[in-house]
């Protein structure tokens, strides 16, 4: 019977070829993308998943309240992590990590091999306790208890050593200081965790692993509960920890810590100022991702649908003769499903070769490993023989009712007809349109933000302006270097700052003093006197920094208070105008402090977030990078004179350095990456659903050669033809017009509503979509009206 089955199917197609081939190629078009969805939905939700009892892994976070504010940073003292092992016994065992590259990078030597490295972190001795990654060389047990040892992850190993092996034992020079012995060697960290370093050093080799201290909070803190311990009973435990160490200092600075436990699968997923050294993404994402995955399968399936029951009158007979020689409903049923399964099983074959060679363009796009090997797994096989199963018999099942269900008598009359059908076709069609239309509207409101994120004016000039990563005992050289600079006329100007303008973290508190006892949260930027200047941010009042102005240390130390100058945020919360501001004294962090100047508000975080008060003050001893606005020119030489002048004065430090635009620019990756996406896909969505308009009008064409022959006959021209063809089909774009405008209008509020700042959705958005999906149906049909106009109105009329 199943061979029985094949050979009728392979007859049919070889006698409906083109049909055939339609739907061939939109079934594969619409499995291949949703395989490849489905590749990048699971690579992102197996964040952090690979981990033993991963489930049982928490990262701690902080939220500090000040007065009405809060604010949640992803970091904790070192004090927090033995505390917690010694005084909670819900908790089976913890670690710390110190993630380097927060505040600078890190200068690794071995012989003539000197390389700038960013993924270096410090961390306990229980690391691989909580994070049980394959050790390769060596013993994790010990790998991290000694000071001065290091964990190399073998792509490191091997760029150092030559071979993971060889690099067992062997040490290397940090910041041209001490040497650091390697200790162990462990695979790289996999692409979808959020932890991603090349080197991991023992903790006990930073000062505050010999002695701990609650104060600052600049490190990452992992705990593993005990079986059956949830978060919520945790909680409370560490929290009391918060109130018996430094409880009541912060109520001294009117603030208050609570620690909040975050699982491990979900830091990918949370705010980017709380999951380590990686972007993340929106979760939100990726359920619509899943979405379109499906709606293009759909449309896939609506295609073949379309198709077969429109060839129900072509096939009619052929039931009604088999019926007549005493095959039965379920036998011709049967046939039909059987032929919608094969076509799918050919599609998915094709579809997996097409993967293979696809594999990097979707690693380009998506940016992440194309894990094809997964398709050969266990699980892998089940949900293609699923796809083939349901793809198959949800294309098939529609078209085998109808055409099995007809009369014998009528089947074989000449006006055999499947009209009763038409209903589905119409609503097929309008759901086609519909996401056509709904998912380039969703593309164009997503490339419009981006669009306008990107242009915005961030209240500074990031163009020409470039950062380099400093390190603390290079501080002597930095002087000469900026003289140098400007003097060769490479630099407009110079500052050390402690972070890119980008995204400055520090967190610091502002109160007004007196009897105002108000205090908010205030992100702190420690620079020189030149920031305002190489930032080229606009003073509204006061004066910007000037030489005479103390630094913040100095004047701890002489106990007088430091220049501070806010932006119109700090201001605002305050309760006071940028005039009367100028000249107050307040205390940042509970230290005495004179406002100098009020800059205006400028970004220095993601446009997801508002812009929040800021205080800049003068400290360059915690700077980390250098920025340089170079002078008018070509760039290409600036940086030229500028690496000779650097080699001279730093040659222990590789010289290597970012534009701010540019790093701007990857802070939005994610987004970047979703628009990408979104295009692609909507692309696909529209060529496979004007793939089966084509496929309806030639078949809707074929049916009526005869009466556009006539018309030919009578004198109508090639528009007229094209109105005989479109008519239906532009009445039904109209309404899936409507729908579309509606869904965008929904997914402009879902998409926008994650930004602070964003973009007005212009109603030239909706109406574009819709001249592009209508433009192309035009000339889908176009095309199949001008070869129906072209025939010979005798040869079309001598059949009948």
């Amino acid at each position: 019977m199943i061979k029985h089955h094949i050979k009728l199917a392979i007859r049919n197609f070889r006698k409906k070829s083109s049909v055939f081939a339609i739907n061939l190629l939109g079934l594969t078009i619409a499995i291949v993308s949703f395989l490849a969805i489905l590749l990048y939905i699971q690579h992102e939700w197996g964040y952090d998943r690979m981990y033993a009892d991963f489930d049982r892994i928490y990262k701690v976070n902080q939220n500090f309240e000040t007065g009405e504010d809060s604010r949640k940073v992803g970091t904790t003292p070192s004090s927090l992590i033995p505390s917690i092992l010694e005084e909670v016994p819900e908790v089976e065992t913890g670690a710390l990590v110190f993630d380097l590259s927060i505040f600078s990078t890190v200068v690794v030597s071995n012989g003539d091999i000197i390389q700038e490295e960013s993924k270096f972190a410090y961390a306990d001795h229980n690391f691989f306790n909580v994070f049980d990654f394959e050790v390769l060389h060596g013993n994790p047990t010990t790998a991290l208890t000694e000071p001065n040892q290091i964990v190399l992850t073998a792509s490191t190993a091997e760029r150092y050593f030559g071979t993971t092996a060889n690099a067992l034992g062997k040490s290397l020079k940090i910041n041209g200081g001490a040497d650091y012995y390697v200790s162990a060697v462990m695979v790289d960290f996999p692409s979808n965790s959020h932890l991603d370093f090349d080197f991991i050093s023992s903790f006990a080799t930073h000062r505050h692993g010999k002695t701990p201290e609650w104060t600052p909070s600049n490190y990452y803190t992992y705990i593993k509960a005990r079986e059956g311990i949830s978060a919520s009973l945790l909680e409370p435990k560490l929290n009391q920890l918060i109130d018996k160490y430094i409880g009541e200092e912060l109520k001294s600075y009117n603030m208050r810590s609570t620690l909040l436990l975050n699982p491990i699968k979900d830091i990918h997923f949370d705010d980017s100022e709380l999951q380590g050294n990686k972007p993340g993404a929106n979760k939100a994402y990726l359920y619509i991702f899943g979405l379109i995955a499906i709606i293009i399968i759909l449309i896939g399936i609506i295609n073949y649908i379309n198709l077969a029951t429109a060839e129900a009158t072509e096939r009619n007979k052929e039931v009604g003769i088999r019926k007549v020689l005493g095959a039965e409903r379920k036998q011709l049923f049967t046939q039909f499903i059987a032929e919608s399964l094969i076509l799918t099983t050919i599609s998915m074959l094709i579809s997996i070769m097409l993967i293979y060679l696809l594999k990097s363009s979707f690693e380009n796009i998506t940016g992440v490993p194309a894990q094809i090997n997964l398709i050969y797994s266990s699980t892998g096989i089940f949900v293609l023989l699923a796809i083939i199963v349901v793809v198959g018999i949800l294309s098939g099942s529609y078209p085998a009712f109808v055409l099995s269900g007809m009369q014998p008598l009528r089947s074989i009359g000449k006006n055999g007809s499947s009209g009763g059908v038409i209903w589905l076709r119409k609503s097929l069609v309008i759901f086609q349109f519909f996401i056509s239309i709904g998912l380039l509207i969703a593309t164009l409101i997503i490339q419009y933000q981006l669009s306008y994120m990107q242009s915005v004016n961030l209240g500074y000039d990031k163009e020409q302006l470039i950062s380099i990563n400093t390190h603390y005992n290079m501080r002597s050289a930095i002087p000469t270097l900026k003289s140098e600079l400007l003097r060769t006329g490479v630099a407009a100007s110079i500052s050390q700052a402690s972070e890119s303008p980008i995204l400055i973290k520090g967190g610091y508190s502002i109160t007004p003093g007196g009897d105002n006892t108000r205090t908010i949260d205030l992100i702190g930027y420690p620079a020189d006197a030149e920031i305002i200047e190489t930032l080229t941010l606009e003073v509204l009042e006061g004066e910007d920094f000037n030489d005479q102005d103390l630094s913040r240390t100095t004047a701890n130390e002489n106990q007088i208070e430091f220049p501070v100058i806010l932006n119109e945020a700090a201001v605002r919360h305050l309760g006071w105008n940028a005039a009367e501001a100028v000249g107050k004294s307040v205390y940042v962090s509970g230290t005495p402090t004179i406002v100098k100047a009020i800059v205006k508000d400028f970004y220095f975080n993601s446009l997801h977030h508002e812009v929040s008060p800021l205080g800049i003050f003068i400290e360059p001893e915690q700077a980390n990078v250098l920025l340089i606005r170079l002078e008018k020119g070509n760039p290409t030489e600036h940086l030229a004179k500028m690496k000779d002048i650097w080699q001279q004065l730093v040659p222990e430090r590789p010289f290597n350095y970012s534009f701010v635009d540019q790093d701007y620019a990857r802070m939005y990756q994610s987004e970047e990456k979703v628009g990408t996406i979104f295009s692609i896909f909507s692309a696909i969505a529209v060529f496979i659903a004007c793939m089966g308009l084509f496929g309806l009008v030639s078949y809707i064409a074929l049916k009526k050669t005869r009466e556009i022959s006539i018309r030919k006959v009578l004198g109508a021209n090639s528009l007229d033809v094209l109105k005989v063809l479109s008519n239906d089909f532009f009445g039904l774009l109209i309404i899936s017009s409507f729908m579309a405008i509606a869904f965008g209008l929904w997914f402009s509020k879902v998409w926008l509503n994650s930004f602070a700042y964003k973009v007005k959705v212009s109603p030239s958005i909706f109406v574009l979509a819709i001249l592009i999906v209508a433009s192309i149906s035009l000339l889908t049909i176009g095309y199949r009206a001008i070869k129906v106009y072209l025939l010979n109105p005798v040869e079309a009329l001598k059949g009948d």
